[in-house]
């Protein structure tokens, strides 16, 4: 029996063709539509933000425990607080302690690693803004800490992408230091270099963080799981230009973006061009 087809018939059947030879002609080298080169720009850049405050990155929940832990332990019978320092020296004549910071976390040659070094200067200061060598001077009791980051550099991978860090600055007002809360407000700079590679593609980030620490509040005296004792609110940009070694599927070759960050319970929530980001706090990891 012959069966006979109609118009319409027909038009299924080129439609079910041309679906099929799409789908088979669809691979990892095919490229992809602009909406999404687009989100991979908003995606990496938020991979970026995510370490660049992460604890275990050395980012800059890391140096805020450091200022922690100074604050905790600069005393008169301790005068270097624990082994997160390799130096802590005291100038007289400026009220100011300088303290350096080598350290390395995880295996060089695996994923997550990170190489760290840095440079502080930290003043506490009493009531007046009078400073003072340690948090407590007899029955004196500083109040504030100065504290800045003068240089950085170092190395981080983490499962995404691998970090050189170029440079590193932050000024901070730290109050309520004689409480066992601080309160941080002040700003923060990191210029470094991003790579990401898959089998698909390979591109590289290098541009500069720049934030702002609006009342963020850590516990006086880093411990364990310090990250989950962070919150308060961060608010900056990150501007990057990309060079993209292999792929032709990313759009945008120079970012600009603004976000602002919310941290709680060792999350970080990261809000940026419209989009929302959750990030871990200690190892810098986006939410899958």
């Amino acid at each position: 029996m012959t069966i006979h087809r109609t118009p319409a018939n027909w038009i299924t059947l080129l439609a079910l063709l041309a679906a099929s030879l799409m789908l088979a002609g669809c691979g990892d080298d095919d490229p992809i539509s602009p909406n999404d080169t687009y989100a991979t720009a908003d995606e990496d850049a938020a991979g970026v933000v995510a370490t660049e405050i992460a604890t275990d990155n050395g980012g800059m929940t890391d140096q805020i425990a450091d200022l922690s832990s100074a604050v905790g332990g600069l005393d008169v019978d301790k005068a270097l607080p624990g082994p997160r320092f390799q130096n802590a020296v005291y100038d007289e004549t400026t009220g100011t302690w300088t303290l350096t910071v080598e350290r390395e976390r995880g295996d060089s040659e695996g994923t997550p690693y990170a190489a760290i070094s840095r440079v502080y200067t930290l003043r506490f200061l009493y009531i007046g803004g009078q400073p003072q060598q340690y948090r407590i001077v007899g029955s004196d009791t500083a109040r504030t800490v100065e504290f800045n980051i003068v240089s950085g550099t170092g190395t981080h991978r983490t499962r995404r992408f691998e970090q050189n860090l170029d440079a590193l600055s932050a000024d901070f007002t730290v109050t309520g230091v004689n409480t066992n809360l601080l309160t941080i407000n002040g700003t923060y700079s990191r210029d470094a270099s991003n790579r990401f590679e898959t089998p698909r593609f390979v591109r590289t980030l290098t541009g500069a963080f720049d934030a702002e620490l609006i009342d963020v509040t850590v516990p006086r005296g880093a411990g364990h799981d310090f990250s989950q004792a962070v919150s308060g609110t961060l608010s900056g940009t990150y501007v990057a230009d990309i060079t993209v070694e292999r792929g032709e599927d990313y759009v945008e070759r120079h970012i600009d973006r603004s976000f602002t960050i919310t941290f709680g319970a060792g999350e970080a929530t990261i809000n940026m061009n419209g989009q929302h980001y959750g990030a871990h706090m200690n190892n810098g990891e986006l939410n899958d």
